[in-house]
């Protein structure tokens, strides 16, 4: 889903992926912390290995994050170009099985609110 997205970017904004400095994608409950299906999509979309890449997991809005990161990055003069996006997978994990219950401290269960 996200090669066809940042291969259109480029094309539409008529952008050498050469000049692109880094890539940021927001995601939701990916293994990994959801960096490899960004850095994937980056290569088979035509993005050189040096441009570097992250992801960012909100639960919610994790894309506007991603954009919002890399809008900062540029407004600080960090890097100059930069693209930031979100790839939705929420839908294909169970949020139920991500944690093992054994592993979590009893205080947490007994807090009202936790």
């Amino acid at each position: 889903m996200l090669k066809p997205v940042l291969k259109g970017v480029a094309e539409q904004a008529n952008l050498d992926p050469k000049l692109v400095e880094d890539i940021c994608v927001g995601n939701c409950l990916q293994t990994g912390a959801g960096h490899m299906t960004g850095r994937i999509g980056s290569i088979l979309a035509g993005y050189p290995v040096e441009t570097s890449s992250f992801a960012v997991n909100r639960l919610c809005s994790s894309g506007l994050q991603a954009v919002m990161n890399i809008a900062n990055s540029i407004r600080n003069r960090q890097i100059d170009i930069g693209i930031g996006a979100g790839v939705e997978n929420m839908s294909t994990f169970d949020m139920n099985n991500q944690l093992d219950p054994n592993l979590v401290s009893p205080m947490t269960f007994e807090h009202p609110i936790a």
